[in-house]
């Protein structure tokens, strides 16, 4: 690691995947547009895929020669890191700083034994891909090292320690399993995800695509002789592509967190999940900016939870990647008490008091009047000139943002105990607590309209540090005499009950 080295030989096939991935839509257009009226004695009609070819072929060049230049090693207390094919760029991390060594693993990654690597900063981050899973881990290892070479030469510069203490931290920096995704819990946690979402959104452009040749006169036909309607044909074929999308939503989800499993070195989290693109994320807990639970209501029948830490980080990189975003699931799946014994030893300074429920009866119809008139005139446009129907439609979606409006009113809420507060947010679609610090608070925005302060109520919400950027998190139309407490809460720390 001291003498520079070079990248995994598999970087130069993921960068052919990357550049058939930046010129896909190219290809895709021809195959959709030109393959079928394609005439192979015109020579005009092979400009076009020349040029796809050609600009394939340079994008492959320059990642190749960006590879075969890209070098890394460690010197003195720094990373270092060389890339560039006819500028050189040099970047070097402070290994004292470095907070965190990530890796991720995709299918074609596992086949040779790569991996993606990530060092991090709270200010910086590094990127190589693709290195040898060993050579990763080489990473790992002589970067804990040095971190702790270079923290016994400021102690000792200080006092030196007896060997007692040096058994002790030793003993620490042994690797603690606290949690692991069974099966039967990972099953349910697909099964109650919501996932199908994501399913339904990728599974419409297929269907779509394949429309024209579903033999629909034959299906329909079939069909309306049992039914005699065709508002049940429509109902059937959408519970059926719903039904789709949630088997296909659950066995994504499946995929995506399996052998999800948490472990602690010291004060570092390391989070590892994936069955064909395996992730590996560090998160070190002196990070945390805030902890939120989510809790669907399906889930909250059945006593299982998710835990989520709000962290800072300020690398800007191309790797998927939670930490950037800022908010990492710690705990996916699991019963609400067994959670909260496991968190409460991971970031022993929060409390994880409960929200006192409810908010002002006379907030209940501002949460639907801006969407009540919306739907108004929409719905009157579409009878016009679509049908009746429309008003079926916009009454179902009315009678959501009531529902959403009775469960604000009803179980929305917040408690402030000494220096932590506690917000439970609700939607039609489950529930929210955040728990955070006053002092990892940036700031607090207060919102109210005359209509508002008439009715003597106030949102607000507090700032934090999330990944880069900033996290908002508040209520919406809380008591005016409420607010204030939390602000002067806020400001010079007084209690506010």
């Amino acid at each position: 690691m001291y003498n520079p080295q070079k990248l995994h030989p598999i970087s130069y096939i993921s960068g052919i995947i990357e550049t058939i991935k930046q010129n896909f839509i190219f290809v895709f257009i021809f195959l959709i547009f030109n393959l079928k009226d394609f005439d192979y004695t015109n020579f005009n009609s092979y400009i076009y895929p020349g040029i796809v070819t050609l600009i394939f072929v340079i994008s492959f060049i320059l990642h190749s020669l960006k590879v075969y230049k890209t070098r890394y090693w460690i010197e003195e207390d720094h990373f270092i890191l060389t890339t560039g094919i006819f500028t050189k760029q040099r970047k070097e991390l402070n290994i004292r700083r470095i907070q965190s060594v990530d890796t991720a693993q995709g299918i074609v990654n596992r086949l040779v034994g790569g991996v993606v690597l990530q060092i991090k900063t709270p200010s910086d981050g590094i990127e190589l891909d693709t290195v040898s899973k060993n050579q990763s881990q080489l990473i790992q290892q002589t970067i804990k090292q040095q971190q702790l070479d270079l923290a016994d030469n400021v102690i000792n510069d200080e006092a030196l320690r007896d060997d007692e203490e040096n058994e002790i931290d030793h003993t620490n920096t042994a690797t603690q399993q606290i949690y692991k995704l069974n099966f039967k819990n990972l099953l349910l946690m697909a099964m109650t995800s919501g996932a199908i979402g994501i399913a339904f959104a990728a599974v419409m452009p297929i269907f779509g695509s394949f429309s024209d040749i579903i033999p629909w006169n034959a299906i329909t036909s079939k069909i309306e002789h049992i039914a005699q309607a065709v508002y049940v044909i429509v109902i059937i074929i959408v519970f059926a592509i719903l039904f789709i999308s949630y088997i296909i939503g659950t066995i994504i989800t499946i995929i995506r967190y399996f052998n999800y499993t948490l472990t602690r070195e010291n004060n570092q989290l390391n989070i590892s999940y994936g069955l064909f693109k395996v992730q590996n994320i560090t998160v070190p807990t002196d990070r945390v900016q805030a902890v939120i639970e989510s809790q669907s209501f399906l889930r909250k029948i059945f006593g299982y939870t998710a835990i989520h830490f709000v962290i800072t980080s300020d690398m800007d990189v191309n790797l998927e990647d939670e930490t950037v975003d800022g908010k990492v699931m710690v705990l996916p799946f699991i019963k609400r008490k067994e959670a909260f014994n496991i968190i409460k030893d991971l970031v022993p300074y929060f409390e994880f008091n409960e929200a006192r429920k409810g908010m002002p009866l006379r907030s209940l119809h501002r949460y639907f009047i801006k969407e009540f008139f919306a739907l108004l005139v929409i719905g009157a446009i579409a009878t016009y000139f679509w049908s009746a129907w429309a008003l079926v439609i916009v009454s179902a979606l009315l009678l959501v943002f009531i529902i959403n409006a009775i469960l604000n009113v009803k179980f929305a809420g917040h408690i402030v105990k000494q220096e932590e507060l506690v917000v439970h947010n609700v939607s039609i679609l489950g529930m929210k607590n955040s728990y955070f610090k006053r002092d990892k608070i940036l700031g607090m925005e207060n919102t109210q309209t005359p209509f508002l302060k008439r009715s003597n109520l106030t949102t607000f919400k507090y700032v934090i540090a999330k990944g880069a950027g900033m996290q908002k998190i508040g209520l919406k139309y809380e008591n005016s005499n409420t607010v204030n407490s939390l602000k002067r809460w806020y400001l010079r720390g007084e209690r506010h009950e």
